[in-house]
């Protein structure tokens, strides 16, 4: 970790560049409200975005009965080891802090933690992110099945969850549920090491289920596929309960402007492995999802699909 990381992901890059040219890529602004053609390093990332924060004791406590609690029983062990490795910086400073040996660089040292505390977590995303190598490649129903075959079934849906749960989108979409209430600001504080716990017990939750089935999707007319700074997505988030939860679960994941992934447990669907065509209503559909489910960009392969979106 020689080099800090200022400029901080939460959209892999590689993952965007079947719609990108030359290392630029079509977007659209929503708040904006604008088309431009920005380099893949300047979007869908953010100053530090994973920089580790210091939390007092209570919080501390605080943080490992919430993991505790909402962690599937298979990976508690885990996500307090995350707990763990997240907040490790701070028995970094207070070490060299009661240091005593006058010979030590504690400038020296204090530069090391800081490019701890910044890399850390952007570089536990990367070695996440090479989980998903397999995955976005695959470009037929084929390819999709050996997701069993290579032994990769645990490795892949983690990698899609880790990507549902890392945005800015999702970030601030918990965060907003707490406003105003004692939680608040831990949360806030806290969010980026929690959705690991979150992503994890997901992963758990999906592999688990006897229910579960992969649909392939292929794109064969001219309107392509696009996809977000939200690029997995709960495609029926839209139906609550009575306390406002969501009930069902279906992500879709856009894998290139011709293809898409939808992992989801609906009994219709006979096969666990299945392929379908899509049409150019259905691809209405997906697109006017990706952009309802992005925070910020919206990404296409040609500026001439996003004005007629926009």
């Amino acid at each position: 970790m020689s080099t800090i990381k200022k400029r901080q992901h939460y959209v892999w890059r590689n993952y965007l560049k079947p719609w990108s040219d030359n290392e630029q890529i079509w977007t659209y602004f929503k708040d904006l409200n604008k088309i431009e053609r920005p380099n893949l390093m300047g979007v869908a990332q953010e100053k530090y975005f994973y920089r580790l924060v210091d939390f007092t004791e209570d919080e501390k406590v605080f943080l490992k009965q919430f993991i505790e609690k909402i962690s599937h029983p298979s990976v508690i062990d885990l996500n307090l080891d995350y707990l763990n490795t997240f907040t490790f910086n701070e028995k970094l400073k207070e070490s060299l802090v009661q240091n005593k040996n006058i010979g030590i660089d504690k400038p020296y040292f204090n530069e090391k933690i800081r490019k701890i505390e910044i890399n850390l977590m952007e570089d536990a995303h990367c070695k996440m992110e090479e989980k998903g190598t397999k995955l976005i490649n695959y470009r037929s129903l084929d390819e999709l099945k050996t997701i069993f075959q290579d032994d990769y079934y645990f490795d892949g849906i983690m990698f899609l969850c880790f990507q549902y749960f890392r945005t800015r989108k999702m970030k601030n979409s918990v965060i907003e549920k707490f406003k105003g209430g004692k939680y608040e600001n831990i949360m806030n504080k806290s969010w980026n090491i929690l959705s690991y716990a979150f992503a994890t017990t997901l992963t758990s939750h999906i592999v688990l289920n006897e229910r579960l089935k992969f649909l392939f999707i292929e794109n064969r007319t001219n309107n392509h596929f696009i996809t977000g700074d939200q690029p997995v997505f709960n495609i029926l988030n839209d139906k609550l309960n009575e306390k406002g939860n969501v009930i069902e679960l279906e992500l879709f994941y856009p894998l290139t402007p011709k293809y898409a992934l939808k992992i989801h447990f609906q009994t219709e669907q006979e096969n666990q492995f299945e392929s379908q065509l899509a049409d150019n209503n259905s691809i209405e559909y997906f697109n006017q999802k990706v952009i309802e489910n992005s925070d910020y960009y919206v990404f296409a392969d040609t500026k001439e699909q996003l004005e007629r979106l926009k």
